[in-house]
């Protein structure tokens, strides 16, 4: 197959599943069949970002309908392999939720492909909710083409059927729950980074506009880390990060935490005018792509 381009993963090594995916494409076009067409998953070279793909996201996948892509959660560069990291998807079109956890890892969101795979469209923040849409949905044939796109995947890839999708989605939201040391409003959260265990909160609920830069720039110097990274969640999830004054000001932050590739994916996640910022600190210096609609470049 050809060379893959996968040079978007920052300091993480590209999982041999993505790479098995990519052959695994070739393997199935081979016999007529795909991955997009018959199991709707669109493997992708591409950094695939919209204004509300975390930072800490890295997409390999997408479903090609209204923008939703998968990706792994690094929880900010935490996670030692991606192997092992939360699969979330990310639906830009969804209005009550637009990210939320799918699987633990990738070998667990092939089986959710494998069996049952409404979780990968909709966002359900009850068990109650998937168990209604389940009995309420109107029952499509299986093609026959599906049947044999997925017997193939099981055999590939080793998958075991989930038995109980309820039993499944309660219990990762159990797990992840576990983790989670500071509750955002996209339900990832933010989990344990510090030996610290009191946290505050930039209040932004009340602020149709944010808050001011310089409330930030401050909190970003007092506030414990899990407070900072969850404030850069919510001020994502809210879409305040569209003011460019507030988002020069978070990136400077993420910068000086050392988190460099979570503030280049910060930026590529805005489409505005290229300019450049220079991030300094007493231990290192980064630039970094600013992407803003101002006419002048930031200093």
């Amino acid at each position: 197959m050809n060379q893959l381009n996968l040079n978007y993963y920052g300091k993480y090594a590209v999982p041999e599943t993505v790479r098995e995916l990519f052959e695994f494409e070739q393997e199935l076009r081979a016999e007529d069949l795909s991955l997009d067409f018959n199991l709707g998953l669109i493997m992708t070279q591409e950094d695939i970002r919209y204004m509300s793909t975390p930072p800490d996201v890295i997409p390999f996948a997408s479903c090609g309908v209204d923008g939703i892509h998968y990706g792994f959660l690094t929880d900010f560069g935490l996670a030692a392999d991606l192997e092992q990291a939360y699969i979330v998807c990310v639906s830009p079109m969804n209005m009550d939720q637009e990210v939320w956890i799918v699987a633990a890892n990738i070998h667990e969101f092939l089986r959710v492909v494998y069996t049952e795979n409404s979780i990968l469209y909709h966002y359900f923040p009850e068990t109650s909710h998937y168990a209604s849409y389940i009995i309420n949905r109107e029952v499509e044939d299986v093609q026959e083409s599906v049947v044999r796109a997925k017997h193939k995947l099981q055999q590939r890839f080793a998958l075991e059927p989930i038995a109980d999708m309820l039993e499944y989605i309660e219990g990762l939201e159990q797990r992840r729950q576990a983790e989670v040391v500071y509750p955002t409003r996209y339900p990832i959260g933010i989990v344990q980074t510090s030996s610290e265990h009191k946290h505050e909160r930039l209040m932004i609920d009340a602020m149709k506009d944010g808050p001011d830069p310089e409330d930030v720039e401050l909190f970003f110097k007092t506030a414990t880390v899990e407070s900072r990274l969850a404030f850069i969640r919510d001020a994502q999830s809210r879409h305040l990060l569209d003011r460019p004054l507030l988002r020069e000001c978070v990136v400077k932050g993420m910068a000086d935490m050392g988190l460099t590739d979570e503030a280049l994916r910060l930026n590529r996640s805005y489409d505005y005018q290229e300019t450049i910022v220079k991030l300094t600190n007493t231990q290192n210096t980064a630039s970094i792509v600013w992407y803003t609609d101002a006419d002048d470049p930031i200093e």
